[in-house]
């Protein structure tokens, strides 16, 4: 009733119903509904639960022994689940850290792995902690350590007194050591560390590294030095340090005295008594001249002026000597440290000189000072004179001269010009060092004209006549190159043969040789000589030449002619005169001995060679030159043109033109037999070797 409304109260009885309410039960009654777990059951499940998990680790663990050195180090295992059961430990697979630790070791730290093998072993090492070292002298001494060769630091070294040293940190283990004294021998040895901030003892008895050496002195009162310091007083017995040394004994006014020592450590020595020398006298000696020669008791010691010590109280005999003049001498006598000076003036002797030079206005230097005209009489010191003649154009003349008193010298020379002189020291022959070729010296100063006249038989279109004037001087080989002489620079090649006739043999001229071949071979010859090259090369070929090189070349075209053909102001035809046939074994050319072998010979002649001949075999030309015109042709260093021949102005000293495709060959050959091509005007001309042509050598002298 309480919980109806007014409404529902004043409303009239019959409109009143009874409704069922829905209803809910409490959770309280719905679980009284089910069983109820007791906690015995819950309790039960944990234990069981918690002896699965113990016997599935006992099944899954790995048994590990741990050994540790020192036995007594703490062991902790970091990782994951271990259990330790003595000295061992149960753990499951997988990767673990050992921590062991001692107050007398290093701290260990190790990472292991725990496998599935049943069984396990570790052993840890713990490295001990420095230790120290104790020492103690008799006697006492202050040490320099050293341990395995290297010197202790001093922070690590503590004197404790006098006899009692500490060396700290030291690892441990076996150590060598090194102590060293001041004033005893080192001590050496070993001696194992114990370490664990342990501190061991080492006694030692030390040796003195002296011994005592006894000096007297006459007289006595010396001071006795080493290394700069006075250590005692003569006669006394001192102690000094084992090796090499040197003591100085020292008294005013005597002359200090070294004497070398090599002590041995505990050996005494007695040097016994040393006599002392007074301090000497001191001359000053000077003369008028200066620079005269000095003698003291016949022994020289030097020129004026000069100081020079004198043995105290004796008499000493002083000379003085010079060129040109009278000697001097004097005796003196010095008392200890004594200083004097002591002036001498010398005399001069007088001798005549007359010179008359020629040309007679040349100057004259006497010691390299002018000395007024080369045509005069002059009186000079009696002593060895320098005597130089001079004029402009000409060649100093250089001699000595020694003027004697009473005497006149008389020097009456004529001065050579410079080229005179030049040419005196020119040799008239040379021979080259790699290959032992002579050349000879040619001078020609001369103008010829070159080529043919138009009516001389067998003339050719390129014999033009030309003028030239050679001026150079050169060296020109009487003899053309040899194969032995060619193979030194190309030790491969060969001369080959004709028809089985060989061409090859080491004396015969070198055939089958391009222009290049014979270019490059002078150039070689310059190199072994440090000659400037005449030739330029570039890759292998020449490109051009220097005309001021005074290098080995093959002979110009110009030089060629004149040896050939000049013969007091005629040009010749043939070398051998102006008809055919030539005289007997005037030329190796093509003739009766080579008829199997060529067309065009020489039928009356027979020079006894169907080719090359060893050079030199036939008779040399009018200038001594050998198969000029026979034996082989020759390459010429000149590039191959006409000239025209108009022109009246003479060429000087050409050496051809600058470029070209050919190259100039002069001289018959072996196999030449014709009227045209025996003539020594004949030219030719190539690029390419050949069986009949070679070459010879020739150089510019200056």
């Amino acid at each position: 009733m309480n919980d109806m409304t007014t409404n529902e109260i004043t409303a009239p009885a019959k409109q009143r119903r009874i409704t069922a309410i829905g209803f809910t039960p409490t959770l309280a009654s719905e679980a009284s509904k089910g069983p109820k777990i007791q906690p015995l059951y819950i309790g039960v499940g944990v234990l069981l639960a918690v002896a699965l998990a113990i016997v599935w680790f006992l099944v899954a663990a790995r048994s590990v022994i741990v050994t540790a050195t020192p036995v007594n180090a703490a062991i902790s295992i970091e990782g994951g689940m271990s259990f330790r059961i003595g000295g061992n430990y149960l753990m499951l697979p997988g990767d673990y850290t050992l921590i062991a630790r001692h107050e007398e070791y290093h701290p260990l730290t190790q990472d292991f792995t725990v496998t599935k093998q049943d069984v396990q072993t570790l052993t840890p090492s713990l490295t001990p902690l420095p230790g120290s070292l104790k020492i103690i002298t008799r006697p006492a001494a202050q040490i320099t350590a050293y341990l395995d060769n290297h010197v202790v630091a001093p922070e690590a070294v503590q004197l404790l007194d006098e006899k009692n040293t500490v060396i700290a940190n030291i690892s441990a283990g076996n150590h060598s050591y090194v102590f060293t004294f001041e004033r005893f021998q080192d001590v050496r040895g070993s001696i194992d560390v114990e370490g664990r901030k342990q501190q061991q003892t080492l006694e030692l008895e030390l040796e003195p590294a002296w011994a005592d050496i006894t000096v007297a002195t006459v007289p006595a009162g010396a001071d006795i030095i080493l290394d700069g310091q006075v250590i005692g007083q003569t006669p006394g017995t001192v102690e000094i340090l084992s090796g090499d040394r040197e003591i100085v004994l020292q008294k005013d006014g005597f002359k200090a005295k070294t004497y070398p020592l090599s002590i041995e450590p505990q050996k005494p020595q007695d040097l016994g008594e040393l006599t002392l020398e007074k301090i000497d006298g001191l001359l000053k000696v000077t003369s008028t001249p200066s620079a005269a020669g000095v003698t003291v008791n016949g022994q020289y010691v030097g020129q004026t002026p000069l100081e020079t010590a004198v043995t105290p109280g004796d008499q000493v005999s002083i000379s003085l000597f010079k060129d040109g003049y009278q000697s001097s001498q004097q005796t003196v006598s010095l008392a200890s440290g004594e200083t004097r000076a002591l002036q001498l003036n010398l005399a001069a002797e007088i001798g005549e000189i007359s010179i008359k030079a020629k040309p007679n206005d040349a100057l004259l230097y006497i010691d390299g000072r002018l000395s007024g005209r080369a045509d005069q009489i002059l009186k000079l010191p009696s002593k060895q004179h320098r005597v130089t003649i001079r004029k402009e154009g000409y060649a100093d003349f250089n001699t000595t001269v020694l003027p004697r008193p009473g005497l006149t010298l008389s020097l009456a020379p004529s001065l050579k010009t410079t080229e005179q002189a030049l040419w005196e020291n020119i040799k008239p022959t040379i021979t080259t060092a790699a290959t032992d070729q002579t050349l000879k010296l040619f001078r020609p100063e001369v103008t010829f004209e070159m080529g043919s006249s138009r009516r001389e038989q067998g003339r050719r279109a390129n014999e033009a006549q030309r003028k030239i004037e050679l001026t150079r001087a050169f060296y020109l080989a009487p003899l053309e190159t040899t194969n032995e002489q060619f193979r030194r620079f190309r030790r491969s090649h060969t001369s080959s043969h004709v028809s089985g006739n060989s061409l090859d043999n080491d004396g015969n001229p070198v055939v089958n040789v391009s222009w290049q071949d014979a270019a490059l071979f002078c150039n070689w010859l310059s190199e072994q000589e440090k000659l400037p090259a005449f030739y330029q090369v570039e890759g292998g070929k020449v490109t051009g030449f220097n005309p001021e090189a005074t290098g080995y070349r093959l002979p110009t075209e110009a030089e060629w002619a004149w040896v050939a053909r000049y013969q007091n102001g005629n040009m010749l035809k043939y070398s051998w005169g102006p008809t055919l046939p030539p005289p007997a074994k005037n030329e190796n050319i093509g003739d009766r001995s080579a008829a199997a072998l060529l067309g065009t010979i020489q039928a009356s002649y027979d020079d006894g060679f169907a080719v090359t001949a060893p050079v030199g075999s036939m008779k040399p030309n009018h200038n001594g030159l050998y198969d000029i015109s026979g034996n082989v042709a020759e390459w010429i260093n000149d590039f191959y043109m006409i000239k025209t021949g108009l022109t009246q102005t003479a060429e000087v000293d050409p050496l051809g033109p600058l470029q070209g495709d050919y190259h100039v060959i002069r001289g018959a050959s072996w196999a030449n037999g014709g009227i045209s091509d025996l003539r020594l005007s004949f030219r030719d001309y190539g690029q390419d070797a050949k069986n009949t042509l070679g070459f010879r050598i020739a150089r510019y002298v200056q």
